[in-house]
């Protein structure tokens, strides 16, 4: 009796030597869920300050525009809030004034405005954080607002800005997408004109007569305009004279059909 007695108390210093020599990895393996959760919790903290200390609070994005044989940068500067948004600073965008800029104000506020309320866009949908490695990796350029392609009626996607011979006078224009003054199935657009005599684009404000703008048929050569709501689309089709919309046909599209216009 007293040598099995002897034998478990050897047993029992052994197992606790044991237990003490990998103590560190001991106390892991016990309470490995919650050590395991700091420990990831702390490095994901370390991580994060350590890939944005070195972002600026504020940077500079530019979009290029080529037209008329001329060339311009719209700067944006891109700001980080100091408020969150759902755990996130989020980004605050503003335009640069530039005293040579061949834009008037009417359309910096255009463009800012629709920036501002494009939420699909990385500026708007995504923190700071996100926003700035996404332009670090396009060399802080954006060249996905700017389009020199007609929009087809009937074929899909918009363009932000278009650069085009609007009205057929031998010089290229800008349609800007307004959604301050859109609304479902009805975007608005703003013209600007280039004026060869002032050497700058100038804002046309009743071009479109109040219409939303669809785009041009499929020849190209007509201006597709109109007003939509959720149970018809009364369209016109209309060429330019003169410089301006001149209706040449009416058609309406009804939501309970698959007949459409052009």
């Amino acid at each position: 009796m007293l040598f099995i007695s002897i034998l478990l108390i050897s047993c029992w210093r052994n197992q606790s030597t044991s237990m003490s020599n990998e103590g560190d990895i001991g106390v892991t393996i016990i309470d490995s869920s919650e050590n395991n959760s700091r420990i990831t919790s702390n490095n994901e903290s370390i991580q994060q300050y350590v890939d944005t200390l070195s972002i600026p609070s504020k940077y500079i994005v530019t979009v290029p525009l080529e037209f008329n044989n001329k060339k311009m940068e719209i700067r944006l500067r891109l700001i980080k809030s100091e408020t969150l948004s759902r755990g996130k600073n989020y980004t605050i965008p503003e335009i640069e004034e530039n005293a040579n800029s061949y834009l008037p104000k009417s359309a910096s506020d255009c463009i800012l405005g629709t920036i501002d309320l494009q939420h699909w866009r990385i500026i708007s949908k995504g923190s700071f954080y996100e926003t700035y490695d996404y332009y670090k990796h396009k060399d802080f350029k954006e060249n996905d607002f700017v389009g020199r392609e007609k929009m087809i009626f009937h074929h899909g996607g918009f363009n932000f800005i278009t650069i085009t011979d609007v009205d057929l006078d031998g010089y290229e224009d800008l349609l800007i997408l307004d959604l301050s003054e859109s609304m479902r199935d009805n975007e608005v657009y703003q013209f600007y004109k280039w004026s060869r005599e002032e050497n700058k684009f100038i804002f046309i404000p009743d071009f479109f007569n109040k219409s939303a703008f669809y785009g041009w048929d499929k020849t190209g050569k007509y201006l597709i305009t109109g007003v939509s709501d959720t149970r018809e689309r009364k369209l016109y089709k209309n060429k330019i004279v003169r410089g301006k919309l001149k209706i040449v046909e009416q058609c309406t599209e009804y939501a309970v059909s698959d007949k459409f216009c052009w």
